[in-house]
């Protein structure tokens, strides 16, 4: 459960490398585990995460958060529906880190992978759906906490002007996009999703900018939005108190 703590997600492989415990054996160990919920396959190419369960066993969980376990089959049911690669991401302290993605099943898969990469707050579409979504006071304090990774009191004018701009027009479309300059070839758009009234996570698509046009990126879009209004309605019940005590 160590290396699955550290890496929030590793392969049979990689547990067996860095365990030396023989791949026959991982196989049996994470089969066991899984069968007690404390462990799921999130692919086959990505492997295994911890599930919410491991709290019970342990203060030090650090397994992936329950918007993930939720989230996951509303993304793999967009994936089967609109073919097109998504994500789910959450908030690591100044970025956002991609924490599952349907990648593997995408037949328009651009990359092999995306598992556990950071993404900007002020250039990528899951920042951006982030930042133009979340209260005023934590966009400030992210914000602050970015100009300050950076070594610089406030950032400078034309980039602060520039991301706002895109953050009203992400909350006037209902979603946000990827700044254009990163990737000619692909875009992004992404939309949050709520825990509650915060939130507490965002959902994204990626697909070629040359086959989708603006009145199909709204239909994308629009789905986004429905999945991630399912994804929270179902969180909600999930992490919902027990009224029985």
């Amino acid at each position: 459960m160590m290396v699955l703590s550290q890496r929030q997600v590793a392969s049979v492989q990689r547990i067996s490398l860095e365990t030396d415990i023989p791949k026959p054996s991982v196989m049996r160990i994470v089969g066991t585990l899984a069968h007690c919920g404390l462990v799921k396959q999130l692919s086959r190419r990505a492997g295994y995460y911890l599930t919410s369960k491991v709290v019970a066993l342990s203060a030090g969980f650090y397994g992936l958060p329950a918007v993930i376990e939720v989230g996951a089959p509303f993304a793999d049911a967009l994936t089967r529906e609109l073919l097109w690669p998504s994500a789910i991401a959450t908030l690591d302290v100044d970025a956002m880190v991609v924490r599952y993605s349907t990648i593997p099943f995408s037949p328009y898969a651009h990359v092999s992978s995306t598992m556990n990469k950071r993404l900007s707050l002020f250039e990528r579409a899951h920042g951006r759906a982030y930042l133009a979504f979340c209260s005023q006071a934590e966009r400030e304090s992210l914000l602050h906490a970015i100009d300050a990774a950076n070594g610089r009191n406030a950032a400078s004018p034309p980039d602060r002007r520039k991301l706002l701009w895109a953050l009203k027009v992400a909350r006037k479309a209902g979603y946000a996009k990827r700044a254009v300059n990163l990737d000619p070839k692909t875009s992004t758009i992404a939309v949050p999703i709520y825990s509650a009234k915060a939130v507490c996570a965002t959902i994204g698509l990626t697909f070629f900018s040359a086959v989708v046009d603006k009145n199909t990126e709204s239909v994308l879009a629009h789905r986004l939005i429905e999945s991630a209004a399912s994804i929270g309605e179902a969180l909600r019940r999930v992490t919902k108190p027990d009224d029985n005590g």
